[in-house]
Formats: C-alpha cells, structure tokens, sequence
C-alpha cells in the first residue's frame, strides 16, 4: 500500500473532533459522539483502525460510512485496517484460516468472521475458505471499496491527521513511499521528531507511555507539536475512546470527551493515592512468579524488581517465559462522592477509572443516580 495524501482547507468557525482507534467498538463510538454532542456543524476524522479487536466491526465500519454521506467525516486509514484489506485481496488459505481461529479463540470474532456469519458461511476447515471468496467479495465490495479508497495522511493549514506517525515532517517525500512507516509508527511520541504544525495521531495506546500511572486521556505535547489519542479501547482492559476537540482550525485550545462503558458508581469512602506507583506495560511485561493465591498472584517484574500483586488471569506462560497482561498496584485517591467508572471487582477491592486515570478502591461503593439536568 502506498502513501496517498489528501490536503483540505477548512471553514473556520467550524469544531473539529478527531478520534482513532475504535476497533470494533460501535456503542463506545456513539457513547463518544454524544458525549460531545456530535453535530452537522462539527468536522470529523476517524484516523485509522476501526475495526478488529472488537465485537462489531461490520457495525462500526457501515456507521461511518453512513456519516461519510450525512455529516462532514474523513475517515483515514490505520494499519489494522490496511492489513486486513489486504489480506483479503490475497485470499491465501494457509494465511486466512490460522488467523480466523486466532481472532475466534482471542478476541471472540473479527471482520471476516463477521462477513462469514452475515452471509451463512460455516467455516470449520480452510476447505470451507475455498468457495468464501467470491461470496465474500460480491457481498461486500462496499464495504471493501470504501476502506480502499482512504487515504493515509490529511493535511489541513495547522494539523496533519494520520493514524500511526510520521517519519519527517517533509510530506512531499512521502507521497507514493510504502505506507506501513506511517500507518504501524510505535512509540511515535518517544522518536523526538518536531513538527511545524499539529500531527495527531493513534494507534499506541496512551498508556503505554507511563509506567507509573494507567492514564488513558490524550497526550497533547506542545514542543513536538504532537498529539497522541488512543485511549486502549478494545485492547486495554481499562480503555476508553476518545474525541480530541478542536473549537477551530486555527486554535491550540483543545480538550477531549471520552467513552468507556463501564457502569458508574458512587464512593462512599476517603482513599489516599498511593506513592510511588508502577504499572506493568506489555512492552516489558517478564515477571517471576513469588506467590499465588486464589485471585491474585505476587509477581515481580524482572526488568525493575518491583513487586506487585496481580490478577491470575493475566498472567500467562510459564517459568522465565511467564508474562503478564497490564496490570498496575496504583491506589486511587478517591473522595465520598466521587463517581467512579468500576471496571471490576474482585476480593481486594475494585479496579476503578477517574478522570481518565485507572487504580485500585477498596471503599465501599453505592449505585450512582443520574446526574440532574441543568
């Protein structure tokens, strides 16, 4: 895949929201949307990876082709996206067949097997794949055409829109280069490249920018001009997605609306924050196992020798090969009153999100009533 640049000049006085990395995730998009009070007036860029990962591909990738046709939207292709296009361009058996099982048996499903199941395909052996493709191909060249046809970067006066990175800010030497260095750019944010305008980018989760405290709210850094965006969502246990909101094409003011789904719950108990936390990110995640319990294993990360307790069901291989999911030992400080997003509970207490910032609550927690209107 090559590098297609589209350049756009856009209203002033118009809001521009931008959010990546839904994958999958079509109730979280719309939660996103509402949250921020989408309109006809508002610009939206989706910048890559909608589908995959998630329960809903085929859902998310129609909606948006829905709002192509009714609200201003410039949908971007990611290298999720670009991967599976191609993939099913090829139509290797030996290539598709493993990968339907591996997304069945990780992630519940995945676009083909979507598609499958919508046209009445059983695939139960890569024989099955042999008559898939042209069903396959017929059924939705819409949707296929529509994710061919994106383009890799938007270029607007102030802010260049891309799913992965950039490798300099010299876009004419880009065009018709191989895609993948923008599209899969990990760490972009760590590279310390500058930019003369905006690059807003997705595809590696905020979180993996901090081993201390599981935050999954944009990154805006103002002296490398780079703003990263993808909250986790679908990937990350604790993930949201968000809509970084910019009031105009020309304004620096930004800020973000976020959707997580987890339900919402009122703290009943003071909690300090805990000092010097650590998550574990699985960029680095070795561990050796000290101690397991019922729930919970103490573990210690093999790179920095911090200790932590960690659930059993994220922790996975064996012996020097044992590894763990992400996991963080960070206490969050909660006052009585606070609304708490309760992503799970369990007998120490319960993983919890505010403001974006994930850790652990051992208070007592109450049924949150819905906030009056003003």
């Amino acid at each position: 895949m090559k590098i297609q640049i589209n350049r756009l000049t856009l209203p002033a006085d118009r809001r521009i929201l931008v959010t990546s990395d839904i994958h999958g995730q079509l109730g979280h998009l719309k939660g996103a949307l509402e949250t921020a009070n989408f309109s006809k007036d508002d610009i939206l860029f989706i910048i890559g990876d909608m589908i995959e990962k998630g329960p809903n591909s085929l859902g998310v990738l129609r909606y948006v082709m829905e709002l192509c046709e009714t609200h201003t939207v410039y949908p971007l292709i990611g290298n999720v996206d670009a991967h599976r296009l191609e993939m099913i361009g090829r139509w290797h058996i030996a290539e598709i067949y493993p990968y339907l099982k591996h997304m069945q048996r990780h992630w519940g499903g995945c676009l083909l097997s979507e598609m499958c199941e919508e046209l009445g395909i059983r695939i139960r052996s890569p024989l099955d794949l042999l008559a898939a493709r042209t069903k396959i191909q017929a059924g939705f060249q819409k949707e296929l055409d529509f994710l061919k046809f994106l383009p890799t970067i938007i270029e607007t006066p102030h802010f260049i829109f891309v799913h992965g990175g950039l490798p300099t800010q010299e876009l004419s030497t880009l065009e018709g280069t191989d895609a993948h260095p923008c599209l899969k750019n990990d760490a972009f944010l760590e590279k310390g490249l500058r930019f003369a305008k905006y690059v807003v980018v997705g595809h590696w989760p905020v979180t993996l920018y901090n081993d201390k405290i599981d935050c999954a709210n944009p990154i805006i850094n103002r002296e490398q001009h780079i703003i990263s965006i993808d909250g986790g969502c679908s990937l990350k246990r604790t993930g949201q997605l968000n809509l970084l909101i910019i009031p105009a094409e020309d304004s620096e003011e930004f800020t973000f609306a976020s959707f997580d789904g987890f339900p919402v719950r009122v703290a009943l108990d003071p909690q300090e924050g805990s000092e010097d936390p650590f998550c574990l990110l699985y960029t680095d995640n070795a561990v050796r196992l000290l101690k397991r319990e019922a729930e919970f294993s103490l573990v210690e990360h093999r790179h920095t020798g911090r200790r932590l307790w960690v659930l059993n069901e994220d922790l996975y291989g064996s012996g020097k090969a044992m590894h763990c999911d992400d996991s963080t030992d960070y206490r969050i400080p909660v006052r009585p009153g606070d609304r708490l997003s309760v992503i799970l509970e369990t007998s120490k207490g319960a993983l919890v999100k505010k403001d974006g910032v994930s850790g652990w609550y051992c208070g007592r927690l109450e049924e949150a009533s819905e906030p009056a209107l003003l």
